[in-house]
Order: C-alpha cells, then structure tokens, then sequence
C-alpha cells in the first residue's frame, strides 16, 4: 500500500504563471531513498523533507508530494529556475546527488498540478518501484562483496603484502553507503545500516542488533548506539584485521582521518 504526503495544499497554478511570466526554465526532480529495515517510516519522511528543504534553497517549488511503500521513499517536485537545464543540473546534482532530473514545458506541469488535485489517494503509486528496488538490492549484494574482498586483501596483506595497484582498483569513483556506528566495549564500530534487520534493548542499557539473514543470522551486543554516518566505501583504508569478522579501517574526513572497526557479518 502507498501512502502520500502532499506537501503543498494551496493552489499551485499562480506559482506556476508567475514562473511562466518571469521565462523561467521548469523541471521535473524525482528522487528514490529506500530506508533500512530497522528505522521508522517517520525517518525515511524525514530524510525526504530535508532534501526537498535544499531543493526549495536552490528553486522554486512549484508543487511537491512524498509517497511511501514499505520501506520505498519517493519525492517527486515540479519547480521552477532561471539556470539553464545544464547549469541546473550541476546544482541539483550538488544537492541530492542521485536526483533524476527532467525539463519539462508549463503544459506537462499544468497535467501534474491538475492530476494532483482530482486524483484519488488509490490511484497513488510509486513508478518504476519494482525496478529500483531490484537495482537497490544488487547495490546492496555488491557492496557487501566489495566489503569481503576488502577484508580478505588487509588479512592476506599482512602474510603476503598485495601491491599498491590492485588496492588502488578500488579506490576510484564514489560509492555512498550508509553505516550504522556504535559502541562496543569502548571501540567505535560500524556496519552497513542495511545488514541490521532490527534493533532491541538489552540488559545494562547494551542495545541488540539483529542481522538480515542473508548476511549471516546473528546478533551483535553493542553499549550505546551513536548514529548513522555516510561513507564512502571505496575510500576506505583497511588497515588489519583484529578479530575474526572485525577489521580496522580508516575513511577520509573533512576534519581529518576517522578510524573506526569495520565488522563484515560474512566472516563473524
């Protein structure tokens, strides 16, 4: 079942004349973020009506709506701006990098806002869901393999040191996942947030964290939750490997190198 969050509920048409009026450009932005299995579907919400708070700092929104199915969010934002379709790809791009982004005339805007008005709640889904989810699970399969192959370099590194140009293969291009960081007996640990399947409470205020099957069914103890942190995988340094399943790395940071312990659930 798809939910809808209509984000406006004034009459959209005067922004849009007005936008006509001044010869701006209009665009069409459309935007996936399918959230982990133990946060809420008020933090996936969350998380869209941020982005679409930097999107109405760079544009005029003319008309925007969030829609929702399981743990699938989509936004989907009709605006207006006087930067030309490449100039305003490279702000946007800047801003929600994984934006789709399209130009589109005032009468395709004109079908949106009118459709948005009379159509039902029922008549509401998410284009194109099937697919994104498939291309978000092989991302997320990929991800975890690149993960172990990493693991497996810094363990045979240290008895056969592998050379400096097959590391660097990896390290090219961006690779945005998010982590979920933690305590664990004093040490900062993190794992990839779409591994945890859910979270608990344990006893002495430790909280549980329960792995997706398919990443190895196991529970992990930790002492206090501190956040989720996005970092990019193919900038990680692995350093060594400190227990089985436990690996030290390094991710570059604005305020300088952040080391933490990488745990990869395939070789606990």
């Amino acid at each position: 079942m798809v939910s809808t969050e209509k984000r406006y509920n004034y009459d959209n048409f005067p922004v849009l004349r007005g936008a006509a009026i001044r010869g701006e450009y209009l665009y069409h932005i459309r935007l996936y973020s399918e959230r982990a299995a133990f946060q809420s579907a008020e933090a996936g919400l969350l998380r869209m009506r941020m982005l679409l708070g930097f999107i109405e700092a760079r544009a005029v929104v003319i008309d925007a709506i969030i829609r929702t199915e399981g743990t699938l969010h989509y936004l989907s934002v009709i605006c207006s701006s006087y930067a030309r379709p490449e100039s305003f790809s490279q702000i946007m791009k800047r801003t929600v990098p994984l934006a789709i982004i399209e130009e589109i005339d005032s009468l395709h805007a004109e079908e949106w806002i009118t459709l948005r008005s009379v159509r039902n709640e029922s008549w509401n889904v998410i284009p194109f869901s099937g697919a994104v989810r498939t291309v978000n699970e092989s991302r997320r399969i990929l991800v975890s393999l690149l993960l172990e192959y990493r693991a497996l370099l810094a363990e045979y590194n240290s008895v056969m040191p592998v050379s400096s140009s097959v590391r660097r293969i990896h390290t090219n291009g961006g690779l945005s996942v998010n982590f979920l960081l933690f305590d664990q007996n004093g040490s900062i640990c993190a794992i990839p947030d779409y591994q945890v399947l859910r979270t608990s409470g344990g006893s002495n205020g430790s909280s549980i964290l329960e792995l997706q099957h398919e990443y190895g069914q196991r529970l992990i103890i930790c002492d206090d939750l501190i956040c989720i942190k996005e970092i990019q995988v193919t900038d990680l340094e692995f350093k060594s490997k400190k227990t089985r399943g436990y690996y030290s790395v390094i991710a570059p940071a604005i305020s300088g190198p952040f080391g933490f312990t990488l745990i990869v659930p395939a070789f606990l």
